[in-house]
């Protein structure tokens, strides 16, 4: 449980559910989440989440026979099934995450037009930031937690102050280029596509997200003491 993911969770054959880890929120200003959502709402405008489980089953299923065959002792060169099923896996792959990155560039696009594509770029800048600081800082309190047997902190309060290596890998992952087995373009590709998009409106008022919660403290302190018992039950 990283609380920062933002992911749409299909339930039946048309119920689409929006999470987002509370992770994302310190620090996030309204319209560039605004912006983000659009993101969101743009994959199930264009019905993205209608039968893309189906390629993720099919992907997993493929890794997990080659796995099996790899302990069978049959992953060898001259056998030409585990050969067959290397070579599918690999165009398999390079088509549907092809199709993936192409629905990203489209939800960006959709999102650019509504909200503009300055507040789209905070909002991902804030999002890949958020996912690389929480994930260090709340990995480091929860291994600290368990090894001194003491309570655990509000990992959704924590601050300190900034490192060179954690800016250094925010740096690299903004900036890094696209590859072929990415599902999603990199940060930077993302920022120069929606560049050319033209917004359709001006936004409002801004604000923080926690400005949005009658009792920040509660939750945070309420979701720090579920992740807390997870920790503890996977020790």
């Amino acid at each position: 449980m990283n609380g920062v993911a933002i992911v749409i969770v299909r339930k039946g054959l048309g119920t689409r559910t929006l999470i987002m880890g509370l992770g994302l929120i310190p620090g996030f200003d309204q319209n560039p989440f605004r912006a983000v959502l659009a993101h969101e709402y743009g994959h199930l405008t264009h019905r993205d989440t209608a039968g893309g489980d189906v390629a993720l089953r099919v992907n997993q299923d493929m890794r997990k026979f080659a796995y099996a065959m790899a302990r069978a002792g049959q992953a060898v060169w001259w056998n030409l099934g585990f050969q067959f099923l290397r070579l599918y896996h690999f165009l398999f792959r390079r088509i549907s995450y092809g199709a993936t990155r192409l629905q990203e560039v489209l939800a960006d696009r959709a999102s650019a037009r509504i909200y503009g594509a300055r507040q789209f770029e905070e909002g991902l800048r804030h999002v890949v930031r958020r996912q690389i600081e929480f994930n260090h800082f709340a990995g480091k309190e929860i291994q600290e937690a368990l090894s001194k047997g003491r309570a655990l902190q509000n990992i959704y309060a924590l601050e300190s102050e900034p490192q060179k290596s954690l800016e250094d890998e925010i740096d690299k992952a903004m900036n890094r280029p696209t590859s072929e087995d990415d599902t999603h373009p990199s940060p930077a590709d993302r920022f120069r596509l929606v560049n050319r998009i033209v917004c359709q409106n001006q936004i409002g008022s801004s604000g923080e997200m926690w400005d949005l919660f009658a009792d920040r403290d509660a939750i945070s302190r309420e979701m720090s003491t579920r992740v807390e018992s997870l920790a503890k039950a996977g020790a």
